[in-house]
């Protein structure tokens, strides 16, 4: 499945949002400012994904979702179905286009102590006999900032297991969400393969192979070892270390990672995820759409500058939409789009970032894209850099005419050796 369209009226700070897919495949980028409702979109899309009858497994205060002062709220989106992968249920000839799948939230109640409800937004009688059927296929997954093994709520395991659909979307919406199952996944593999399970040691074996030569991990590191009492890494100096013992942003990315690839079993079965390994590509060419909220947290530079790259690559078939404060992590969007959200209070809407201001960003350096004020007016430099430019470009004057003396000269070069060099010399 892909989403073609999203649509949301007056939810949270959004008063009317439309964001359109053309081409669904690839790395979809939504950057703004703190409060401008990246992470909104986010959980909107995950909601209308999972439907009106299954969110209720997620324990949401769905009154939060609707914009302050209002009643009602909605969640349209427009999803293309895989013609081989998505199963639906009718014995009608199926869908050749993409179709509508949207959810209502309505206010319950006085003002004082209001609640709320979901329910499908019509014309529905498609997304009930697809995307909400319960069939086969339809695979999407959804990931929140805080990606980590360990020290969530216990009490959200149950959801994975009673309603895995559901639960493939929760981190998104909450912090006390941990994506432990991966971790057991892989130990109840381990305990699988110990007792000659051959799905279990054919997963294995896969699951390296794609972290381990596809160098998703920095400076050499590499899966070392799968045993009951955990998994672990070999760093680049050659020691093994715990996986929980990693550092942040090996433990964000390594969790989402090992989670997508369980969610991708879970729904597709094994033999098809893994289907080309054998012949020697280790790309997973299943489709499906991951959103991931704050994908570049904890990440070193390098490491922003080439996971989308690795994503895409690795994932060819997947729509990835994902949030960032980072202009780094919007070079992959050569195949796919960004889209700036309109500042708190500013008075704009949201727009798809196209022209030379989009090509700054995919080709350019980190200057250029902060230079395109779409990250805002004031991060390329600070207040005191900003004032000793103007004191360079006072003595660059008297030094062209020569009035400029021994004490000014010595200020003049201290000021080109610390300042950046294109802004010193413009």
């Amino acid at each position: 499945m892909y989403i073609r369209k999203v649509v949301l009226d007056n939810i949270r700070n959004i008063d009317h949002l439309e964001m359109d897919f053309p081409r669904a495949v690839g790395w979809h980028v939504l950057i703004g400012d703190n409060g401008a409702g990246k992470s909104t979109i986010l959980r909107a899309l995950a909601l209308a994904i999972i439907g009106p009858y299954e969110s209720n497994a997620l324990r949401l205060q769905l009154v939060n979702f609707l914009r302050r002062n209002h009643n009602e709220g909605s969640i349209e989106l427009l999803v293309e179905r895989d013609s081989e992968l998505d199963r639906y249920t009718s014995n009608s000839r199926p869908l050749e286009r993409p179709f509508e799948a949207g959810v209502r939230i309505s206010r319950v109640g006085d003002n004082g102590r209001s609640t709320a409800k979901i329910e499908p937004l019509k014309p529905y009688r498609h997304a009930q006999k697809y995307i909400w059927s319960g069939k086969e296929g339809w695979f999407a997954t959804s990931f929140g900032p805080f990606r980590r093994f360990t020290g969530g709520n216990k009490d959200w395991d149950k959801v994975y297991y009673a309603n895995p659909r559901a639960g493939a979307h929760l981190s998104v919406f909450g912090e006390d969400v941990a994506l432990t199952e991966s971790l057991e996944w892989l130990r109840e593999l381990k305990y699988k393969e110990l007792e000659q399970n051959e799905e279990a040691t054919f997963i294995l074996n896969s699951l390296r192979t794609f972290i381990n030569d596809g160098a998703l991990l920095p400076h050499g590191s590499k899966i070392d070892n799968v045993s009951s009492e955990g998994v672990y890494l070999k760093d680049g100096n050659g020691h093994a270390i715990e996986i929980t013992e990693m550092s942040d942003g090996f433990r964000s990315i390594l969790s989402l990672t090992f989670e997508l690839l369980r969610q991708m079993v879970l729904t597709y079965g094994a033999k098809q995820v893994f289907k080309d390994f054998e012949a020697g590509d280790y790309t997973i060419s299943m489709p499906g759409v991951v959103i991931i909220d704050e994908i570049d947290a904890h990440l070193h530079p390098t490491w922003q500058a080439r996971i989308g790259q690795w994503f895409t690559k690795y994932f060819p078939r997947v729509q990835f939409i994902v949030t960032t404060h980072s202009p780094i992590i919007c070079r992959a969007a050569e195949r796919g789009s960004v889209w700036r959200l309109a500042a708190p209070g500013s008075g704009t809407q949201a727009e798809r970032v196209t022209g030379t201001a989009l090509k700054r960003l995919i080709y350019g350096n980190i200057l250029d894209a902060y230079s395109t004020e779409l990250f805002g007016e004031g991060t390329t430099s600070s207040p005191d850099t900003t004032r000793m430019l103007e004191e360079l470009a006072q003595l660059n004057k008297k030094s062209i005419t020569g009035q400029i003396s021994d004490e000014e000269r010595k200020r003049r070069e201290e000021l080109l050796s610390i300042l950046p060099t294109e802004s010193a010399h413009s």
